[in-house]
């Protein structure tokens, strides 16, 4: 009896053993990619399957050059992975009754004056899902990186939306503009900034206890941000000059938290609101969430995108239906992905932009093929560490020659400037964009400062013009001064004309 108790248990034992996921593949992966690519930059990631997380992992720095190890501890800037966050927030304050989803921008801002757009037609869920057909550029740069808005200029932003040329009302067109309108109606509402009121409605109840809407909250609850940091620059080590910051935290995009954190996020999605047991949110506003707003036809690397629900993507992945929505700016790239019928989802996060959404797809890849049992893992781990090699041998030597290209360049050219180099410094200002400081240095050049963002501009090849690369906002802008009677009056930045004080 004792021999045939021993051999059932011995049994059961191995039965869940084998039962139990490996997902060795990923550490594997990600060890080997890190070291092909030669930049300790930090990745989190987690798994949950039916209610529970079953992986995580931590690699490398979230702060290269004091050594600091990622851990689970570890927060960094989600991205855009704040919109499905924020998004949840608007259908719980629908479920209070706080707000619908049919109501209009007209209903939403009662006491603003719009005079490019018809409020009337765009409706709340057209904000959320990408569909309300505007354009406003000053207004997402302000919020997410100038940082130049109070509530007075948030209000005289939102008032300044303009139409979309190239997208109607109901068409899908990727933008932070909707998530950002909605956060200004929620403070107005609320009468506290829309980051106190996401906390209250998310973070709070799912005890996400290393996820703030705030930079400085890090401080306050003393856990670590991981820096960001690229491959584009002469030091890869090197932080990024660009750092979030209060002010430049937006409804679109404004959000630091951990792996595990958001894997409780995912298990709210994927459990009727449940986590642990408890009910945090009611199961008729999670169902809703995952509700189409719109179509699109859409592909981001491996992910195939049919649809968007309230800041979800959905689309075919491993021939199943995926819910999921990425970030990225420099220096960060962060995953979000869940699968309804199977229970399952996953966490990824990055203090690095110029390679990782490469290495977040091929852990994804390992990731659900072994959550699917589809493939063998160690082979598909193995085909993507050749292909980051590949991929590596590439894309190094183009890094290095667009650094070479830009020195070059900027040897070549010489400012060509027909009054003295003073004229062209100043305070010069904006309505929509705010003060733009430029600066001469005691090198002779310019430096341009618009509120959180600043760079030193470079020569380009048309007399009383000037060439300005902020970081984070993508590529060189060409400054054009306006002199008139032998004196800089304004110059044109971004198109916008900006008046010398």
């Amino acid at each position: 009896m004792k021999t045939l108790t021993l051999l059932l248990s011995l049994s059961l034992w191995t039965s869940s053993a084998i039962a139990r996921d490996d997902f060795s593949a990923i550490d594997k992966y990600v060890n080997a990619a890190k070291k092909e690519v030669g930049l300790p930059s930090g990745t989190a990631i987690a798994i949950v399957k039916n209610g529970k997380v079953v992986y995580e992992g931590y690699f490398g720095y979230a702060n290269i050059k004091e050594k600091k190890k990622v851990t689970d501890k570890t927060a960094f800037y989600i991205a855009s992975i704040t919109k499905p966050i924020f998004a949840l927030s608007t259908l719980l304050m629908e479920h209070k009754g706080d707000i619908k989803d049919t109501m209009s921008m007209t209903e939403m801002f009662p006491k603003l004056k719009f005079s490019h757009i018809d409020t009337e037609q765009i409706q709340l869920k057209n904000l959320m899902s990408h569909t309300a057909g505007i354009s406003n550029w000053p207004f997402v740069a302000s919020l997410a990186y100038t940082g130049n808005h109070d509530s007075a200029q948030r209000h005289k932003l939102v008032a300044a939306s303009t139409y979309d040329e190239k997208n109607k009302l109901g068409e899908f067109q990727y933008t932070n503009l909707g998530y950002n309108i909605v956060s200004v109606w929620a403070e107005d509402y609320y009468k506290q900034d829309w980051q106190k009121t996401i906390s209250e409605l998310i973070y709070e109840p799912l005890a996400m206890v290393r996820t703030s809407s705030y930079m400085s909250d890090s401080i306050k609850k003393s856990f670590e941000v991981a820096r960001p940091y690229g491959l584009r620059g002469k030091d890869p080590r090197e932080v990024l000059a660009f750092e979030k910051s209060n002010i430049t935290m937006h409804g679109a995009g404004g959000t630091i938290s951990t792996a595990s954190d958001m894997a409780r996020f995912l298990i709210a999605h994927l459990n009727d609101g449940r986590v642990d047991g408890n009910v945090i949110f009611p199961a008729e506003v999670i169902l809703k969430s995952h509700q189409q707003l719109a179509v699109n036809d859409l592909k981001y690397r491996d992910f195939i995108r049919k649809g968007y629900a309230w800041g979800w993507y959905i689309g075919p992945y491993k021939d199943e239906e995926m819910y999921h929505h990425f970030g990225g700016v420099a220096g960060t790239h962060t995953h979000t992905s869940f699968m309804l019928k199977h229970n399952i989802g996953l966490v990824i996060l990055n203090n690095e932009s110029s390679i990782s959404s490469k290495l977040s797809n091929g852990i994804a890849d390992i990731a659900y093929s072994i959550l699917l049992n589809k493939g063998s893992a160690d082979d598909i781990s193995d085909m993507h560490i050749l292909q980051m090699k590949e991929a590596w041998s590439e894309i190094k030597p183009k890094l290095q020659m667009s650094i070479d290209n830009s020195a070059k360049r900027d040897l070549a050219r010489t400012m060509i400037l027909s009054h003295t180099r003073s004229k062209y410094a100043g305070i010069f200002h904006n309505s929509l964009w705010g003060d733009l400081k430029v600066e001469l240095l005691d090198s002779g050049r310019f430096e341009f400062t618009l509120g959180e963002i600043h760079a030193v501009a470079t020569a380009y090849t048309k007399p009383d013009t000037m060439r300005v690369e902020f970081p984070v906002m993508g590529g060189g802008k060409i400054v054009t001064y306006k002199i008139k009677d032998g004196e800089v009056k304004e110059l044109d930045f971004f198109g916008e004309i900006f008046n010398k004080l």
